[in-house]
C-alpha cells in the first residue's frame, strides 16, 4: 500500500499564511497539517509515500526530509511545474507513473482527520474505489457533495443542490490495484475532454457515468475538517484538533518536534 498526497496548492484564501509556505505547512496545535497526515499514514503501516508539490516546493522537501527520517518512512516527489494554472486533476495525472498498476490512498494535503477514518478506510472490504464520506447534514456550495444509492455513489460534485445531497465526499480515497489503471485512465480522459482545470473528482464522476461502481466508507461522525479559510482554520484549532487527540480511540499524536 502507498499514498499520494496533493501538496502544489498555495492557499490562497490564507493568503497572510501562505505567503512563504504552502497551506499543507501550515500549523494546526503546534504541527504542520502535513505533519499530521504524515503521523497518521505511519501509525498505519503505509511508509511510502509520494508528495506532489508545486507552490514553494523546497519547504515542504526541507521539512519532510526532517521529519520522514525521524519517522522512518520512504518519501518521493513529483513537481507540478504548472501549480498556477491547473487544478489538482493535472498533480493526479503527474503520480500515473508512480501508482499505476498500485494499490494507494490518495489524500487532499488540507485535511486534518481522525486516524480512525484512514483505518476504517485501509481495512474496509470493499473493493475499487472507494471513499471516506461524510453523511453529515446542512452542506453548502463549497462542498465536494455527493449522491448515494445502496452502496454505489452515483454522483459527485460540488454543484449538487445540497438538499439533494447525502453527504460531503473529505478528501480521502481507496484505490485498490486492480483499479488504478482504470482511474488515470479517466484522469487522462477527463484532461482531454475537459481540460486540466477541473478537480480530479470529474474524473471518478466520468467513471460512474461509464457505469463503473465506486463506493464508500463513512466517517461515522468522528472530526475531520477541510482547511480552505481563515474560518476553517480557526475551527481546526479550537474545536476539531482537540477532537480529534482528546478522544480515547484517536492514534497516539506523535508529530512534535
Amino acid at each position: 500500500m502507498k499514498a499520494v498526497i496533493l501538496a502544489a496548492g498555495r492557499g490562497k484564501r490564507l493568503s497572510a499564511l501562505t505567503k512563504n509556505v504552502p497551506k499543507t505547512l501550515v500549523e494546526v496545535c503546534g504541527s504542520p497539517i502535513l505533519a499530521h497526515i504524515l503521523t497518521n499514514l505511519r501509525i498505519f503501516g503505509i511508509k511510502d509515500i509520494v508528495i506532489i508539490t508545486g507552490y514553494k516546493a523546497a519547504k515542504i522537501r526541507e521539512f519532510v526530509s526532517k521529519f520522514s527520517e525521524r519517522m522512518k518512512i520512504n518519501i518521493s516527489y513529483i513537481h507540478n511545474e504548472r501549480f498556477n494554472e491547473t487544478n489538482n486533476i493535472y498533480s493526479v495525472y503527474l503520480a500515473r507513473d508512480q501508482l499505476e498498476d498500485e494499490k494507494f490512498v490518495l489524500i487532499n494535503s488540507d485535511v486534518l482527520f481522525h486516524g480512525e477514518i484512514l483505518r476504517t478506510l485501509l481495512k474496509s472490504e470493499k473493493s475499487g474505489l472507494i471513499l471516506s464520506v461524510d453523511f453529515r447534514e446542512n452542506l453548502g456550495d463549497e462542498e465536494m457533495k455527493v449522491k448515494i444509492e445502496e452502496d454505489r455513489i452515483v454522483e459527485i460534485s460540488k454543484e449538487i443542490d445540497p438538499k439533494d445531497a447525502d453527504g460531503e465526499y473529505i478528501g480521502i480515497t481507496r484505490i485498490d490495484k486492480e483499479f488504478s489503471s482504470e482511474f488515470f485512465d479517466a484522469v487522462k480522459r477527463t484532461i482531454k475532454i475537459n481540460g486540466v482545470n477541473v478537480f480530479y473528482e470529474s474524473a471518478y464522476q466520468r467513471m460512474i457515468d461509464e457505469g463503473k461502481h465506486l463506493t464508500f466508507e463513512s466517517t461515522r461522525g468522528l472530526p475531520w475538517i477541510e482547511i480552505d479559510t481563515y474560518e476553517d482554520l480557526q475551527v481546526a484549532r479550537e474545536l476539531v484538533a482537540p477532537r480529534i487527540y482528546s478522544s480515547s480511540s484517536s492514534v497516539k499524536r506523535d508529530n512534535k518536534f
